[in-house]
């Protein structure tokens, strides 16, 4: 598969899992400053993601985007490090 084997392709899946990865974090960053203005509307928005299935998913989803982020580092540690003649 290209996406693993290619050093553009390990790029483009670290890209995409990184982007992925750094909007979880503004969500979650995001509802937390809501909870500094109002309470209620921070335990509207814990009410919409409390234990309904999509939170699920999105959990589980979360869980892969960070194994694929890390698997084409993990994968050949020694191809990052190589210097260029």
């Amino acid at each position: 598969m290209w996406l693993i084997n290619s050093s553009i392709g390990r790029k483009v899946v670290m890209s995409v899992t990184g982007i992925a990865l750094i909007l979880f974090l503004t969500f979650h960053g995001c509802m937390n400053v809501v909870a500094l203005f109002s309470g209620e509307a921070y335990n509207a928005i814990c009410e919409l993601l409390g234990a309904n299935w999509y939170a699920v998913v999105a959990t589980l989803g979360l869980a892969a985007l960070a194994v694929c982020h890390e698997k084409p580092v993990c994968q050949d540690p020694g191809s990052m490090a190589q210097v260029r003649p």
